[in-house]
């Protein structure tokens, strides 16, 4: 069975496609293996205006100065774009936040068109909390109630957290103490600056942590570009700062206790059972993570991400469009900055602003986006967002460095063509050799031809992760047709809305399905709609035959009936088996006594499972069984049945899913028709 690739996105970075070369076996899919599949977006202007008659024969890519054959080619006009406002409420003060509130309303009302949706996101919040929404008066009523966004110099913290940080590490409280050596004193400002630091620090890092975790999510709805304007005075990107670990004397015992860092199991759930009583000692672990932290690898972090996802980044410099801008007097240093006070640790000093506008100059830079550090760049730098939304070019090649390194990959685009000018995005990290072994769907190097189909199908679970908005999964049954036409196939798409999602109000009204068979060039091949009724929210789509050259890709876009954004998602099939490839059916407690299509591979004790394999007229009854993830059988009873529905033959094997207890498992199923055999492994994971 092949596996079913989600959408990396449209990127630079790798996509681990595997190509293959060498004789596969008959019943296993082909692949080159080694070889990094790139995609990259290219933007294609003369005067500022987009060129949008451009073949792939006008394009030149290069890869650290060694051409490269564009292989895919597609023009994509997006018919609604998505943009995320994000406020960076830890990075700009009270001050900024109030004077940019009319600069941020007319801002949107000039970028976002009747057709885009958008959202706003905080630090504070889990960008699975976004509420994507058409409706310009969610963003003003927000700006207009809460214009007091901006908590960056507040004096006294609300966090209930960064209130204990201040109680252990008072700026001033003399202490006397007795220890093993005798009487001791801590002057009042031994740990003067402490508190302080540690809050900036951690700010930083959830505000780092934000970042990436909204573009891995925004890359989970769609596949098309996306937009997150940032509101910042930008960062400091600290370093490790080894003067925040000092322990005073009449402190040494609780330091001395604890060398747990942030996150463990144990300190999680101390956190969980006394979120209002922060002990001394978890402030000591708190103290000793955010010490050691090295932003650099996070702010990376956030670049790598929004590159795999297709996210650019558009920074709004908060001090550059006020109109009342001044440098940050207190500003932490990379390194925290210490000077000894007293014996102590002092404030941190400054950072000039300079260094902060650099860092969203980085994070735009990075991510193909545009920083608007000044009034003088907004309406430049919004148009060149809309632009960059609106048309553009998505380029592929199999990278000639074959490379698992690691390691920093230029890119260069040109354009053929005397006075196109082409922008594209500069480069990309290639991936290591683990993580290609992760992404591996099979192996043809592999002595077992049934560990390959084994590791096959349990790579597929590799993107059954809960909480995706939107999940799209592909069936099929090939079809024999004549020599030289490609591989013709009757195929089935079946989209389904995670749970958290289909309680939305904008879907509880259903919604319109839109799946489309794209060939690897760009070219639609079939669109066909569908309804997804009020009250469910999974649906089946028949798509009918096609004939395939190569990849076949699927993408579904769904609208929902009420007012509300859409969501969108791409699903690549690397290589059609000669069988075809089976459709997987749920019932349980939400479901009554009716079988429902579903996309996601997860599963509780509940619920019942069902395998559907597209055979020709006229099937034997259907053998199967359950195995392991290690491929060995399991008592567990399977009924089997061959029925028809709509003219087509179905295989099905029934599970009840009650024995089993919480990992991976799959079911194979077997039978022939027709003088043909069909045998599939499918995987799926059992969840608490």
């Amino acid at each position: 069975m092949p596996p079913l690739r989600r959408s990396t996105a449209l990127l630079p970075a790798l996509t681990l496609v595997l190509l293959g070369s060498g004789a596969p076996a008959a019943d296993q899919p082909a692949f080159r293996t080694g070889v990094n599949f790139v995609r990259v977006d290219a933007f294609a202007t003369v005067n500022g205006a987009p060129v949008r008659d451009l073949t792939a024969n006008d394009f030149e890519v290069s890869e650290d100065g060694a051409p490269q054959r564009v292989e895919t080619f597609e023009r994509v006009e997006a018919r609604g774009r998505l943009f995320v406002l994000f406020l960076d409420t830890y990075h700009v003060d009270l001050g900024g936040s109030r004077r940019l509130q009319k600069t941020l309303l007319t801002m949107l009302e000039r970028v976002v068109g009747p057709d885009d949706t958008y959202a706003v996101m905080t630090p504070e919040m889990s960008a699975a909390d976004l509420t994507l929404t058409r409706r310009t008066s969610t963003i003003e009523s927000y700006l207009s109630k809460y214009w007091f966004w901006g908590d960056r110099e507040q004096l006294y913290p609300v966090d209930a957290i960064e209130q204990k940080y201040q109680e252990c590490y008072p700026e001033h409280s003399e202490k006397r103490c007795e220890t093993a050596t005798g009487s001791a004193t801590q002057p009042d400002d031994f740990y003067e600056g402490v508190a302080e630091a540690l809050v900036a620090r951690r700010h930083e890092k959830r505000t780092l942590a934000s970042l990436t975790d909204l573009s891995r999510y925004l890359q989970s709805i769609r596949q098309e570009r996306k937009a997150v304007l940032v509101v910042s005075d930008g960062w400091t990107l600290y370093r490790p700062d080894q003067s925040l670990l000092r322990v005073g004397p009449c402190d040494i015992s609780r330091g001395q206790t604890r060398s747990r860092g942030v996150g463990d199991p144990e300190d999680s759930r101390e956190r969980r059972a006394m979120p209002f009583m922060y002990s001394g000692l978890t402030c000591d672990t708190d103290r000793q993570a955010l010490a050691t932290l090295d932003d650099r690898l996070a702010f990376q972090g956030v670049m790598d991400a929004a590159n795999r996802a297709n996210v650019s980044f558009y920074p709004l410099d908060a001090r550059g469009l006020s109109p009342m801008s001044t440098d940050d007097a207190s500003s932490p240093t990379p390194g925290g900055g210490a000077t000894a006070r007293g014996g102590g640790v002092s404030a941190p000093r400054s950072v000039p602003l300079r260094t902060r506008s650099e860092q969203l100059r980085t994070l735009a830079g990075e991510t193909d986006g545009f920083a608007v550090l000044d009034p003088g760049d907004l309406d430049r730098g919004l148009k060149r967002a809309v632009d960059d939304l609106t048309s553009y070019y998505l380029l592929g090649y199999a990278s000639s460095n074959a490379k698992q390194d690691g390691t920093a990959r230029s890119i260069s685009v040109r354009v053929k063509r005397s006075g196109v000018d082409v922008r594209a995005r500069r480069g990309y990290r290639a991936a290591t050799a683990d993580e290609v072994e992760r992404g591996r769907s099979t192996s043809t190097a592999s002595p077992n031809a049934a560990l390959s189909e084994l590791q096959m199908a349990l790579a597929s679970l590799d993107m059954a992760r809960p909480g995706v908005p939107l999940r799209t999964t592909v069936g099929y049954a090939t079809i024999e047709g004549a020599a030289g036409t490609g591989t013709r196939v009757h195929a089935w798409a079946q989209a389904e809305l995670d749970s958290v999602t289909a309680r939305q109000g904008a879907w509880l009204g259903g919604g319109t399905v839109e799946v489309t068979v794209v060939a690897p060039d760009g070219t639609s091949l079939v669109t066909r709609t569908a309804t997804l009724n009020a009250g469910e929210r999974s649906v089946t789509v028949d798509v009918g035959e096609v004939s395939v050259q190569g990849e076949l890709s699927v993408r579904t876009r769904i609208s929902p009936q009420l007012e509300g954004a859409p969501l969108s998602d791409t699903v690549r099939v690397a290589s059609l088996v000669p069988g075809g490839h089976p459709l997987l059916m749920r019932r349980g407690p939400t479901t009554g006594l009716n079988y429902r299509p579903t996309a996601a591979p997860l599963f509780q004790r509940t619920e019942r499972l069902r395998v559907d394999l597209p055979v020709a007229p006229g099937a034997e009854p259907p053998k199967a069984e359950v195995l392991d993830r290690m491929g060995k059988p399991i008592a567990v009873p399977v009924r089997t049945a061959v029925r028809e529905e709509n003219g087509v033959t179905w295989a099905s094997a029934e599970v009840s899913l009650a024995p089993l207890a919480p990992g991976d498992y799959l079911i194979r199923l077997a039978t022939s028709a027709g003088g043909k055999a069909y045998s599939v492994l499918t995987s799926f994971r059992m969840v608490p």
